[in-house]
């Protein structure tokens, strides 16, 4: 019994000993802090840690405290702690730490969540906060695309954070930078999930994947995208793509720039074809894969995007031709060697043929072979040209001009002069249609010219259109009197005594006879390319503009120059004959000029018949006027052209 009443009592006094030790808080946890409750199998709230003034502010404590030990935004941290705004400076501070960024001079007040508009990295925000530091960066992303739409307000455009990433932002110097060309892809699909995989599976992203450090990604061609000046719309950023394909694509550029296509897109034109409008902005392919845009089969699908009325053969034109190479294009090679040659022979030959004559009329004027002119007002003047001849021709130096003044700018796009006359006419736009006016216009005269003739020769029978002196038919005659030129150049013989056309004149006739169908024809064929594929081969097309433009760069330099020179600038005649706009010239100078014509029609008693009153003075001064005009314009053209030919390479 007593040995059981001692048990009992050593068991209470060991319980009440325990007890208190039982019940007492770890010395390791705040009496402050709720005990953690025993888990159950009932699902309760989850767990939000309570903020309090010491776990920020408390002794010790320097704001802002980072670290992965925090106990709050411990993600954030950590990708900081690795981030190039982390890294000490030489003050011995962080780049930038929270508040730098969270909140307005440090103002705990002003900082929100990033969802909040009034967050100072919102997206509308962001490129204000980032400023503070990066101010160049900031001016120029106003600039960019993305800049310019949020500025507008559009959220979803990409803001700073976007695409340098948001506690993780590395140094551009680094692999590890989103920015790094290598990883920029993985930085637009974020915002373009349709476009990158059309990229990726291109020939510039398959060419990237491999390694090929040419290969061209999302930065390489949007630059405007962060930090440079966005163009104006979609069609202005295709145009000066062009430039940018160039740069790697330089055997294809040349070949291009070639074509109405590339020069057009020097002048800014919307409508013209760029490379993304064949090629596709994203997904370009080789013209031998069937996905391609550019695949025989696709090409109609492609043309129809800008031209209607696409047939087969209007695709077979090459719109990268390269006449130099006949096995891209055999009839091509052939034509464009032909003109080459042409455009040889005939400045070779009229070159000579003007250096000689220049020297011997000044030879001839020192020695005083030559008659001297007198302006006598009271002579009689002689009546050369008739009235439609005389309005046939101020047609012909209207629509000439107006031709090459809209023509060789196209051809010469890559030049300053060419771009300021276009710009001086408006734009291409206006430029085309001018020119086509003018093609019009010369239609309509050269109409006229041979209905002119074939009237006088079927209708009223007169033999002279075709035989005699005043034919502008080639006659034994003119090869006999071109010769003895020749020989007066090199002082062999006298000067030949011509009559009414002389051979050179001649060769200005038939240049221009030669020149409108050639010239015209080709024309109509690329103004009105799907009409005539309907019936000739594509290629028609790339003869057409070889045909166009090389037969209109002879026709304007010859008629600037030699014609110029046979008319106006020699020493007998400068500084300019006006007798094509008055049709009349003195009596003294026809005897000198033409003494065959005069002495025919003294025999045949039929000079009394061309005598006519002079032009009055007003008349004279208009034609004047109206020719200096016409021939400074074209001289200073064809000025333009030789200096580009021996100054600009293309």
């Amino acid at each position: 019994m007593k040995t059981g009443l001692k048990l009992i009592v050593t068991l209470l006094f060991a319980a009440a000993i325990t007890v208190p030790f039982a019940f007492r808080a770890p010395s390791n946890v705040s009496a402050e802090q709720p005990v953690p409750t025993p888990v159950t199998t009932q699902r309760t709230a989850p767990l939000r840690v309570k903020l309090e003034c010491n776990s920020c502010h408390g002794a010790g404590s320097t704001l802002p405290k980072l670290g992965p030990g925090e106990r709050f935004h411990r993600d954030a941290h950590r990708e900081y702690e690795g981030s190039i705004h982390a890294k000490i400076q030489e003050n011995g501070k962080p780049a930038a730490v929270c508040i730098d960024c969270h909140t307005v001079d440090g103002d705990m007040t002003t900082d929100f969540p990033p969802d909040d508009p009034r967050s100072t990295v919102y997206a509308t925000k962001q490129e204000q906060t980032c400023g503070k530091c990066h101010q160049g960066e900031y001016d120029s992303f106003h600039l960019s695309i993305h800049g310019k739409l949020l500025d507008k307000g559009d959220t979803r455009a990409a803001s700073c954070s976007d695409c340098h990433g948001r506690h993780t932002i590395q140094s551009s110097k680094t692999g590890d930078a989103a920015v790094m060309r290598v990883n920029i892809a993985n930085v637009c699909i974020k915002c373009h999930s349709g476009i990158v995989p059309e990229w990726e599976n291109s020939s510039h992203g398959i060419a990237f994947k491999r390694g090929d450090p040419k290969a061209p990604m999302c930065t390489d061609c949007h630059s405007a995208v962060s930090h440079h000046e966005a163009p104006a719309d979609i069609r202005e950023f295709s145009l000066l793509m062009v430039d940018t394909c160039s740069s790697c694509h330089q055997q294809q550029a040349p070949s291009y720039r070639d074509t109405f296509h590339g020069q057009a897109t020097e002048f800014k034109y919307q409508l013209a074809a760029t490379c993304a409008d064949c090629h596709t902005p994203h997904h370009n392919l080789p013209a031998s894969n069937p996905a391609s845009s550019v695949h025989p089969a696709n090409l109609i699908q492609t043309c129809a995007t800008c031209h209607t009325g696409v047939n087969a053969g209007f695709v077979t034109f090459q719109p990268h031709p390269e006449p130099k190479n006949p096995e891209k294009g055999y009839m091509t090679y052939v034509v464009a060697t032909f003109m080459k040659w042409l455009l040889l022979c005939v400045f070779g030959f009229f070159g000579v043929h003007t250096v000689l004559w220049l020297q011997r009329s000044i030879v001839a004027a020192i020695k005083g072979e030559s008659h001297k002119r007198v302006r006598d007002e009271e002579e009689k003047w002689v009546l050369r040209f008739s009235r439609q001849h005389r309005l046939t021709h101020v047609a012909i130096i209207v629509s000439f001009l107006g031709l090459a003044a809209t023509g060789l700018p196209l051809m010469y796009s890559f030049t300053d002069w060419g771009k300021w006359v276009v710009e001086m006419h408006g734009g291409l736009a206006v430029t085309r249609f001018i020119h086509r006016v003018c093609a019009i216009i010369t239609f309509g005269y050269a109409g006229y010219h041979l209905w002119f003739v074939l009237k006088k020769a079927f209708v009223e029978r007169d033999k002279r259109a075709f035989f005699g002196p005043e034919t502008m038919m080639i006659r034994k005659q003119d090869f006999i009197d071109a010769f003895n030129m020749f020989r007066w150049f090199f002082y062999l013989g006298p000067r030949p005594k011509l009559d009414r056309f002389t051979y050179w004149e001649k060769f200005d006739y038939f240049a221009v006879f030669w020149g409108v169908p050639v010239i015209g024809i080709s024309g109509l064929m690329l103004w009105f390319p799907t009409f005539f594929t309907r019936f000739l081969p594509g290629e028609a097309l790339n003869i057409a503009t070889i045909v166009h433009g090389e037969e209109a760069l002879l026709a304007t330099a010859f008629i600037f120059s030699f014609h110029f020179f046979h008319n106006h600038l020699r020493p007998e005649n400068f500084p300019m004959d006006i007798v094509m706009f008055t049709g009349k010239v003195r009596l003294s100078w026809f005897k000198d000029e033409r003494p065959v014509e005069y002495a025919r029609l003294v025999e045949e008693g039929k000079l009394e018949d061309v005598l006519v009153p002079p032009p009055s003075k007003s008349f004279r001064a208009v034609a004047r006027v109206f020719g200096f005009a016409a021939y400074i314009t074209g001289l200073l053209l064809v000025m333009a052209i030789f200096v580009t030919l021996f100054t600009v390479k293309h």
